[in-house]
């Protein structure tokens, strides 16, 4: 059943990996930059969380950490989010609450919902 499950995945991946690059062609041409930019950083973003939840926090990491220094991460905010966690708990990284707090701004400044609400929840409880 287990060989069943790793084939499964490797087909998946491939799929995602042709789809990426059949999308990112015109690109090279100059059209749909954006969109290939888009495609690209979701497909990051899945391979980061996907880690982060195996507990495999330095791999999660290396994934996510060019998106750190972009003011845009394309995935509105997921990156950043995900970032953020590895800071703010240490895991994979040094721990740096600061960072993490930055990268919790960032996110939640790009829509993403958990850090809006972690922001929201870090004010309430700084007026208690």
């Amino acid at each position: 059943m287990k060989w069943i499950k790793y084939i499964l995945k490797l087909v998946g991946y491939y799929l995602v990996n042709i789809f990426i690059f059949l999308i990112c062609i015109p690109s090279k041409l100059g059209v749909g930059k954006n969109l290939c930019a888009e495609f690209k950083a979701s497909k990051d973003l899945g391979a980061g969380s996907g880690a982060y939840l195996r507990g495999e926090y330095e791999k999660s990491y290396q994934i996510l950490k060019p998106y750190l220094d972009l003011p845009d991460d394309r995935c509105y905010g997921g990156i950043k989010y995900q970032l953020a966690l590895l800071f703010y708990y240490g895991n994979g990284v040094n721990l740096n609450r600061e960072t993490a707090n930055s990268l919790f701004e960032e996110s939640a400044s790009l829509g993403w919902d958990d850090a809006v609400k972690y922001l929201a929840d870090l004010k309430d409880y700084g007026n208690d």
